[in-house]
């Protein structure tokens, strides 16, 4: 139905490093199965041309993860690895876990492989700061930290998108019978992570941007599970078509598959690609911008019960999350009959979109050959 090449044996494979794991069904009960589909199916979806391997490791513990990756590197499985997990937060992390990490990477990316990482769904994980909020091992020196986008109809320009951070932020204007006075605020409900390192100094190729510290993200792609993708998946033997799945869970293996496409381009594997896309030149990848006409892109209006009319504007009900940011957008939502939530969009809690790099999108997200021929030199 979609038009794309069936998986088989000759564009597709699942290795053990460790064994086959004693409970095959263990991997499901943490939601392996999941992420495992999502990141096929996407992957698949940018690349139908592409082999992929599957790497299964038997743990889900930094061993298991660094011995899988290590596993690639040493039998030649590819150029470009999509890691769609987070095992720490950068300011809790240990000297040894950090290291460890790194050291591991600097293996692969010595033998030319790009190891791309999810920079996680928490935002800066609560710190309020950007400054030790990156994920561990995204904020690796030797990984690629893909954060995430939501890309939205501009209501304004039929016809057009607005592409924004991915930072999905919550209130509760009405429920039941009753207008919340004041409304209720849930604050930010997902969105893709960044920040500064306090334990990585910046790399060479990280010089010209702000701080002292390894700066996340470097790139990103497409993550609101809001403007997500649907999957496939096995459960209980049957296969259910499941909608609106995201997170930089989708958005690793979306630039994995890109960049898989670029070493193809190229004609020999480019190696890590976070160096390469701070190389590239102004317009090698698209810019995600804050938006700026909050008139037409946010909402603002009158909701009337029993008890009178309360008026709200976008800035008001999200005026404890903008951190100083006026450049998002917002939409109402009716849930249940009487219940109203207004969504923000592009509020990644102190993670902010700026011109150029910025701790919420890295340098931008992939424009589709553009990018691809910018990296390869063509």
């Amino acid at each position: 139905m979609t038009g794309l090449p069936l998986l088989n044996k000759s564009n597709f494979s699942v290795v053990y490093p460790q064994g086959k794991p004693k409970d095959p069904n263990a991997g499901i009960l943490v939601g392996w199965n999941i992420e495992i589909a999502l990141d096929i199916q996407s992957a698949h979806t940018i690349a139908p041309g592409a082999k992929i391997v599957v790497v299964a490791a038997s743990g889900q513990d930094s061993e298991d993860f660094q011995d899988a990756i290590a596993y690639v590197a040493n039998h030649g499985l590819g150029n470009s690895i999509s890691n769609s997990y987070e095992e720490d937060t950068d300011l809790i992390a240990g000297s040894l876990e950090q290291t460890s990490w790194d050291q591991a990477l600097e293996v692969a990316t010595a033998k030319g492989i790009s190891v791309n990482f999810s920079t996680g769904d928490s935002g800066d994980n609560g710190l309020g700061t950007p400054r030790g909020a990156p994920g561990v091992p995204s904020v690796a020196p030797h990984a690629t930290a893909v954060g995430g986008t939501s890309v939205l109809n501009d209501v304004s320009h039929p016809g057009s998108t607005i592409t924004t951070a991915w930072g999905d932020t919550l209130t509760f204007l009405a429920g039941g019978s009753s207008v919340f006075d004041p409304p209720f605020s849930i604050g930010l409900i997902g969105g893709g992570g960044g920040g500064e390192s306090v334990f990585f100094p910046k790399p060479s190729w990280q010089a010209s941007l702000p701080g002292k510290g390894r700066q996340t993200p470097d790139v990103s792609a497409l993550a609101d599970p809001y403007t997500g993708v649907t999957i496939v998946v096995t459960v209980n033997g049957q296969l259910q078509l499941q909608c609106c799945w995201g997170g930089t869970s989708l958005s690793s293996p979306i630039f994995t598959a890109i960049w898989a496409i670029a070493d193809q381009q190229a004609g020999h594997p480019l190696g890590q690609a976070a160096p390469a896309i701070a190389a590239l030149p102004y317009g090698g990848i698209q810019d995600v911008l804050p938006t700026t006409d909050s008139t037409k892109n946010n909402v603002t209006g009158t909701i009337t019960d029993q008890n009178g009319s309360t008026t709200y504007s976008a800035s008001d009900l999200f005026s404890g999350f903008l951190y100083g940011n006026k450049g998002f957008t917002s939409a109402i939502w009716p849930e249940d009959p009487g219940d109203f939530l207004d969504f923000g969009f592009g509020l990644d809690s102190s993670l902010t979109v700026r011109h150029g790099w910025d701790n919420a999108t890295g340098y931008g997200t992939p424009y589709g050959l553009g990018f691809i021929n910018a990296v390869a030199g063509k």
